[in-house]
């Protein structure tokens, strides 16, 4: 294998690796080195055994898909930062406005609880809630008992079995419940909140709706927007 072709293959990986993660920093030698790697090559080959022409005109291709495969992996980079920016733009325009979203997260301050809303599909024989706290441990069962069937919004009291109000910070609800054949039925959960700022994890961008709840676009199920709410409100009432 000539030195072009080893310098092909570790690009050609370089470039892979890169795409997969989308990511803008390269390793490896790029270009300019391989065409460097190219006219050194030429400088100092054998006089008496210059490089077959067939082999230059081989490596000269391989120089041009090298280039190709730059160009192509430069053009996603830039899709990616484009797509990034349109994320936040779309983002920033769900300021102000409160929204409903798949999630069971419940924050807790000063013995304030944000509320979860929680769906049956039927009527409900039982229906347990348990509160968990961060490491995932039980902290409060509530039991509901029979529930009809809909939307049912929990408010936990932010205490423990024993009547502690707990400390401050995030926890989760699970529900369980059975239907009268005692069978467990599927319970979805929603959370509410307005939305008041943005913050990324992982390239990716999520709605602040307070309490240290954040919202990915995808677990979006209802917008409501609040100035447009209040403003009609306004001029019924005038």
């Amino acid at each position: 294998m000539s030195y072009v072709d080893s310098l092909l293959s570790s690009t050609a990986a370089s470039t892979a690796s890169s795409t997969a993660s989308s990511s803008s920093t390269t390793s490896g030698l790029g270009m300019d080195a391989f065409l460097q790697l190219l006219v050194t090559q030429l400088q100092y080959q054998d006089p008496l055994s210059p490089m077959d022409d067939k082999e230059f005109v081989a490596e000269l291709a391989q120089f041009s898909s090298l280039e190709q495969l730059t160009e192509i992996n430069s053009g996603i980079d830039k899709l990616s930062s484009i797509g990034q920016e349109q994320q936040l733009l779309g983002a920033v325009n769900f300021i102000g406005k409160t929204i409903e979203a798949t999630g069971t997260a419940v924050s807790l301050s000063e013995g304030e609880a944000t509320a979860v809303t929680f769906s049956l599909p039927e009527d409900a024989a039982t229906c347990l809630v348990n509160v968990l706290d961060s490491a995932g441990s039980i902290v409060r069962t509530v039991d509901l008992g029979a529930t009809t069937a809909g939307d049912v919004e929990f408010a936990w009291d932010g205490k423990d079995y024993d009547g502690n109000v707990q400390d401050d910070g995030q926890y989760q609800v699970s529900v369980t419940a059975t239907n009268a054949d005692g069978e467990v039925m599927t319970v979805g959960a929603t959370m509410s909140g307005t939305v008041v700022g943005i913050t990324q994890s992982n390239g990716t961008y999520y709605l602040d709706i307070g309490n240290g709840r954040n919202v990915a676009f995808t677990d979006i199920t209802n917008v409501v927007d609040s100035s447009n709410a209040s403003g009609s409100d306004s001029d019924s009432s005038s």
